[in-house]
């Protein structure tokens, strides 16, 4: 019996030097809370940012409400979790930010491939560079149904002339890019792949990409200076196409400010039906099938595009020169609300050859016409002060 009260007493005096020990760590974490809280917020009134200013506060009393809470687990709320840093909710917003994409939402794997479920009841996905006007998101889709814009009313007082090319400079004159990069064409015996259910293909031999490569050889060839680029832009995500090439082409023109001419090129698809999107966008000449072309311009109804009529006079001489040569190859000129980037030339213009009704071939026979009356309307252009 003596022997067990021994112990009993020490495992009592061991249980109360440990009691003892948390009060005396819990206090000086108290005392160490005040003295570096005071710390930050001498430092920290210095700082004119008021959203630094809060998160360092932040830092500073979770990790002490932390401590505290350790050593004192009744002070700990019922129901609340202190968490250090969320390495969960981190992960989600950095893949977020990044792909538009959340790791850990299923949801947003969707919106890859079915765009319009973004547009459902859920939040808007931000990337740097995306541009959004106050109230809802505004996602630019040239395929989306045209909102038939008259055309401008061009005042007596205004410029009815287009602007010339004044004093061209040995760099390249013109830009050709693609914003959605994937788009590709019915499949042909000369050009066979496996598109997926919307025609689209990473494979840049199948793709849009190569009716610009060729367009670009032609113009060169035409002694235009072209360049090309086939970045992608719609993967991962279709959504947030524009604003990828937006800052694409802004470094491009920062390394090329020769370039004053720059064309978007784009494959269209008028309706879902692959026979019906052909009868709209095939034309047959002297013989031989090609692809029509749509000139779509955009205007300041969205974002700020203060010289969007210079685009659509551009866009005028061309679809007319294009009737002159080669009557029906155009489908006219849609003018449309949202501004697709031509705000960074006043030369700019969407090209839609074709849509995914349409050969390869019958899109690369209409690239070299393109490139032909394009070439003479530089010439044109064209002068030396």
């Amino acid at each position: 019996m003596g022997l067990i009260r021994i112990k009993v007493i020490r495992m009592r005096s061991i249980l109360l030097s440990v009691i003892v020990l948390i009060s005396i760590l819990s206090f000086l974490s108290f005392l160490l809370a005040n003295y570096f809280h005071s710390r930050a917020v001498s430092v920290i009134a210095g700082m004119q940012n008021e959203s630094r200013q809060s998160f360092i506060h932040k830092i500073d009393s979770d990790i002490f409400k932390g401590m505290l809470t350790l050593s004192l687990p009744a002070l700990e709320a019922p129901d609340q979790e202190y968490i250090f840093i969320d390495f969960r909710n981190l992960m989600g917003s950095l893949s977020k930010t990044l792909t538009n994409v959340d790791v850990l939402n299923p949801e947003t794997y969707f919106f890859i491939h079915l765009p319009l479920i973004s547009m459902i009841g859920t939040e808007a996905a931000m990337t740097p560079g995306f541009e959004l006007p106050q109230g809802p998101q505004i996602y630019e889709d040239e395929h989306l149904p045209s909102e038939n814009l008259p055309p401008p009313e061009i005042k007596e007082a205004e410029e009815t002339e287009i602007e010339k090319l004044v004093n061209i400079s040995e760099g390249p004159l013109v830009l050709i890019y693609h914003t959605h990069t994937t788009e590709g064409y019915m499949p042909s015996e000369k050009f066979n792949y496996k598109p997926d259910s919307t025609y689209h293909t990473r494979d840049l031999n199948f793709s849009v990409a190569k009716v610009g490569e060729l367009m670009t050889e032609e113009l060169n060839r035409l002694n235009v200076p072209t360049i090309q680029d086939k970045t992608f832009h719609d993967i991962p995500t279709y959504m947030t196409s524009y604003a990828n090439s937006l800052k694409t082409v802004e470094q491009i023109l920062k390394q090329h400010p020769s370039i004053k001419i720059v064309i978007d090129l784009h494959r269209d698809a008028p309706v879902p039906d692959l026979q019906k999107s052909r009868e709209i966008t095939t034309v047959k000449i002297d013989d031989s099938t090609y692809s029509r072309f749509l000139l779509v311009v955009g205007t300041d109804r969205t974002f700020p595009h203060p010289n969007w009529k210079e685009n659509y006079r551009f866009a005028t001489l061309l679809h007319d020169r294009l009737e002159q040569l080669y009557p029906g190859i155009s489908r006219g000129i849609d003018l449309r609300s949202e501004r697709f980037n031509q705000h960074l030339s006043n030369k700019a213009i969407l090209v839609e050859i074709g849509s995914h009704g349409n050969t390869m071939e019958e899109s690369l026979a209409s690239a070299k016409i393109f490139a032909q009356v394009l070439a003479e309307i530089v010439k044109e252009l064209s002068i030396t002060e």
